[in-house]
C-alpha cells in the first residue's frame, strides 16, 4: 500500500523541538513547510517560509500559499515562542504584549488560517508548557501565555470535533534547547525584590544537563499527531507528571508555597 504524503506546517522549526519534529517528518517522506522568523539556514530552502507569527498578514499569506500549492494541510505543529522572565510589576507592558503576541496570538493566527485547508483526521498540535500547569515566580507572563495556549487548544478541540480535526495541547518539562539562553530577562529590581529575581532565574537555568533531549519530545509529538484518538492534553517528562499528580492532592496554597520556596525569594 502506497504511503500517503502528509503536508505538515511547523512554526519555529529551525531550532529546538520544532527542528527535530521537521527532521522526523522529512525522514518519513512527508512534505514539511517550516514557518520561521529567521531563515538564514540555506539547506532545503524550498521548505522554509519567512514568517513572523506576530504579523497576521504574513501568517495569512504563508498559509494561503502552502494550502493552495498542496491542496491540503494535514498537520500543524505550533512550536514558535520564547520565554520572558522578570518581576510582573517591573516588566514593561510592551514586553508583556509581545510575549502574548508570539506565544498565544501566533498560535491562534496560524491555526485560524490553516483550518480551512484541513480535512477529517488532520491534526493541530499546540506547544504549551509545564508552565501552563504550575505558577512560577518571575515567569508569570510566560506561564500566563502558555495557560492561554492550553485553554485555547481545549476550546478549539471541542469546536472542531464535528469536523474530526484533532487538537492536542503538549506540556513538556525542561528540554535541552537554546530556549533558556534566548529567554528575555528583565532584571530591573527594587527594595521589594532585591536579588531574588536573578537568583530565581539562575536556579531555573542551572539544570541544563538533566533536561530531556529534544528528539525524545519530538518523537512523542509526531506519534501523538498520527493517532485518531487522543487526550486533549499530554504532559511530557517524569518530574512534571509527578508534580502534576501531586497538585491534585495538595491544597493550592501549599503547592504555591512549595514552588515559591524552590524558585522564589530566598
Amino acid at each position: 500500500m502506497k504511503k500517503v504524503k502528509k503536508v505538515v506546517i511547523i512554526t519555529g522549526g529551525t531550532s529546538g523541538i520544532g527542528l527535530e519534529i521537521s527532521k522526523i517528518y522529512k525522514n518519513n517522506g512527508h512534505i514539511v513547510c517550516v514557518l520561521a522568523y529567521d531563515i538564514e539556514r540555506d539547506d532545503d530552502a524550498n521548505s522554509l517560509y519567512s514568517c513572523d507569527v506576530t504579523n497576521e498578514m504574513q501568517v495569512k499569506d504563508c498559509i494561503e500559499k502552502i494550502g493552495k500549492k498542496y491542496g491540503k494541510i494535514d498537520v500543524v505543529v505550533n512550536c514558535a515562542g520564547y520565554g520572558l522572565a522578570g518581576a510582573l510589576e517591573l516588566t514593561p507592558t510592551e514586553s508583556a504584549k509581545r510575549q502574548f503576541d508570539t506565544n498565544f496570538f501566533g498560535t491562534y493566527c496560524v491555526n485560524k488560517y490553516a483550518i480551512k485547508f484541513m480535512k477529517e483526521n488532520s491534526c493541530i498540535v499546540n506547544l504549551a508548557s509545564a508552565c501552563a500547569l504550575f505558577a512560577l515566580p518571575y515567569r508569570g507572563l510566560y506561564c500566563s501565555s502558555k495557560v492561554a495556549v492550553d485553554m485555547y487548544s481545549k476550546c478549539l478541540r471541542m469546536e472542531l470535533a464535528p469536523s474530526k480535526i484533532n487538537v492536542i495541547s503538549i506540556c513538556p518539562g525542561d528540554v535541552k534547547t537554546n530556549f533558556s539562553k534566548n529567554r528575555v530577562k528583565v532584571f530591573q529590581t527594587n527594595d521589594r525584590y532585591g536579588d531574588s529575581i536573578q537568583k530565581s532565574i539562575a536556579k531555573a537555568e542551572s539544570n541544563q544537563e538533566k533536561r530531556m533531549e529534544p528528539n525524545k519530545v519530538a518523537k512523542k509529538i509526531v506519534k501523538l499527531a498520527s493517532k485518531k484518538h487522543t487526550k486533549p492534553m499530554y504532559i511530557i517528562g517524569t518530574k512534571v507528571k509527578f508534580l502534576y499528580f501531586l497538585s491534585k492532592f495538595l491544597p493550592q496554597k501549599a503547592m504555591l508555597k512549595l514552588i515559591n520556596k524552590k524558585y522564589g525569594k530566598k
